[in-house]
C-alpha cells in the first residue's frame, strides 16, 4: 500500500500540516498581542490615577498657600455715626526742596553742599485758567459731532457705500444665501 500513494497525495498532506502549523502560530500570535495591548489599558488607567491623585495634590497646596497668604477679614463692629466730615480741603504740596548755601570742603578738596533747613509756608493752590487752542476747540466739537448722531448716514447710502466695493458686494451674496431663505422654500 505505501506504494500505490501518490506523490500528489504526499504534497497535498505536507501542505495541510504546514498550513495548519502556521495557523497555530498565528493563532498564538495573536492572543500575544491581545494580551499586550490588554496591558497598556492597565498602565493608562494607573497613569490617569496617578496624573488625578498629582492634581488632587497641587490644588489643596494651592489653597493651603491660598489660605496663608489671604489676610482674616476686618471684623465687623457695631456701626457709629461719624461727624460730618468738613468740606476737603486743597491738598497740602509737598515742602520744597532744601535750599543749598553753605559749603564745606572734603579731604579731596571738592566742596560739598549741604541743606539749610528753611521752613517755607506751603504754597496755595487755586484753579488756573487754561486755555485751549483753536485746533482743540475744532476737535472737540468734531467728537461731539460724532457721539451725538448728528452725522449718521441713512440705511440707503450705507448699502449703496456697501455694494460699491466688490469685496463687501461677495460677503452680501454669501450672507444672503447663509442667513436668507432655503432654496426650496424661496419662490422663482
Amino acid at each position: 500500500m505505501p506504494e500505490n500513494i501518490d506523490g500528489r497525495v504526499i504534497l497535498l498532506i505536507l501542505f495541510v500540516v504546514i498550513s495548519a502549523v502556521k495557523w497555530l502560530i498565528e493563532k498564538i500570535q495573536a492572543n500575544d498581542q491581545a494580551a499586550e495591548q490588554e496591558e497598556p489599558t492597565d498602565n493608562l488607567e494607573t497613569l490617569y490615577d496617578e496624573y488625578r491623585d498629582e492634581i488632587r495634590q497641587r490644588q489643596t497646596k494651592l489653597e493651603k498657600r491660598q489660605a496663608t497668604q489671604t489676610p482674616p477679614p476686618i471684623p465687623v463692629q457695631a456701626t457709629v455715626q461719624a461727624p460730618a466730615r468738613p468740606p476737603a480741603r486743597p491738598p497740602v504740596a509737598a515742602p520744597a526742596p532744601p535750599v543749598y548755601t553753605q559749603r564745606q570742603s572734603t579731604s579731596m578738596g571738592a566742596p560739598v553742599s549741604t541743606p539749610v533747613n528753611t521752613a517755607q509756608p506751603a504754597p496755595s493752590f487755586e484753579p488756573r485758567q487754561t486755555t485751549v487752542s483753536a485746533e482743540q476747540k475744532a476737535a472737540a466739537s468734531r467728537f461731539e459731532q460724532l457721539s451725538s448722531g448728528k452725522s449718521k448716514q441713512s440705511p440707503q447710502s450705507y448699502v449703496r457705500a456697501l455694494l460699491s466695493n466688490p469685496q463687501s458686494t461677495r460677503q452680501a451674496i454669501i450672507l444672503t444665501e447663509i442667513l436668507g431663505k432655503p432654496k426650496s422654500l424661496q419662490s422663482s
